[in-house]
């Protein structure tokens, strides 16, 4: 019994010593030859990246201490439409959308915290401390009152942003995001076998070792979520995006559990009372939302408008950008339409 107990304290030692030895060792190995091989990429692809940047209005701006950058289209003086993207992205989700909202309104897609050119360095990114920098980065701006469209991960600041500060808010498009969060065993299990990522990435260690290889990040998440082939073009300006010095550190922390405010991100969304219209706008492909998640939305949620992009799976605005589009431009002009009926003469 003595030899069997001694046996088994040494195969334990053994596999915690292979296991120091690879995130001591092999992992930093790895981080290093990906941060060489990212370095190369981008340089690479520089030329074809700047090209895709003169087409648009970049920005940069400091706001208590955090760089964020941004592009600005449209009429200075417009109404503003605040552009959210998701993961793994950056303004770019918005490259194919932007050209065709209304330009009479002013659009601002920023890199969201965490991503792209905007910071890195702040390592607090509970859902709420985020929606309230990216509030302050508009007050910076002047802005007071805003439009909000937002996709997948952008959706769930977004919301929070939306919720926390409705008096902001002239409407609200959210894109890709459910509108329940899980409140029994089933329910979690279902979320998580729809969207197993939030299970495996709670762990930090699993999640930033994952997207420090954006590439093959980007080629594994994106043609199975889209009805569409990803352009080329597109593909290597997201991966260039990503692989940014710090980006994979920095957005692997939006999963840790401690950051999470799931109820705030989607039951107080669709089941609060908001003075602004919202529209669900959602795709008729997508996986990790199945159109049954919103059977009944109408009767269930009657504040939310949901309205489908047919043909398209989860990046729908890369996959419709035509749709989405005018789906926006149809919303923003309603409520705009509406504001003029309900404000005093």
């Amino acid at each position: 019994m003595r030899r069997l107990v001694k046996r088994a304290a040494m195969v334990a030692a053994s596999a915690g010593l292979a296991g120091v030895a690879y995130t001591q060792v092999y992992d930093r190995l790895r981080a290093e030859r990906l941060t060489r091989k990212y370095a190369q990429f981008r340089a690479y692809q520089q030329a074809a990246h700047d090209h895709v940047d003169a087409d648009f209005n970049h920005q940069d701006r400091v706001v208590n201490g955090l760089n964020w950058h941004y592009v600005d289209e449209g009429a200075p003086d417009g109404d503003v439409i605040l552009f959210l993207h998701g993961l793994p992205e950056s303004w770019h989700s918005w490259r194919h959308v932007l050209p065709l909202v209304d330009h009479d309104y002013r659009l601002i897609a920023i890199d969201m915290k965490g991503y792209g050119r905007s910071d890195h360095d702040d390592g607090d990114y509970d859902w709420h401390t985020v929606a309230r920098q990216t509030l302050d980065f508009m007050d910076d701006l002047g802005i007071k009152k805003f439009h909000v469209v937002s996709h997948d991960w952008g959706t769930l600041i977004g919301s929070i942003l939306v919720g926390n500060h409705p008096e902001r808010i002239l409407g609200y498009v959210r894109m890709e995001v459910d509108l329940t969060s899980p409140k029994s065993l089933k329910d979690w299990i279902t979320f998580y076998r729809l969207k197993p990522q939030w299970l495996y990435c709670r762990s930090y260690w699993a999640g930033r070792h994952t997207m420090q290889d954006p590439g093959r990040l980007i080629d594994k998440v994106y043609p199975p979520r889209m009805t569409t082939r990803l352009r080329p073009e597109d593909r290597d300006y997201l991966v260039y995006e990503f692989s940014r010095p710090g980006v994979a550190d920095a957005v692997a922390r939006y999963f840790l559990r401690r950051n999470w405010d799931l109820p705030a991100a989607t039951d107080r969304i669709a089941e609060d009372s908001f003075p602004f219209p919202i529209l669900q706008l959602q795709a008729t492909e997508d996986e990790s939302q199945p159109q049954w998640l919103f059977r009944d939305a109408a009767s269930r949620f009657p504040n939310v408008k949901l309205e489908w992009v047919t043909g398209s799976a989860h990046f729908d605005n890369l996959d419709q950008p035509v749709q989405v589009a005018e789906a926006i431009n149809r919303f923003v002009h309603e409520a705009s339409a509406s504001q003029r009926v309900t404000s005093p003469a």
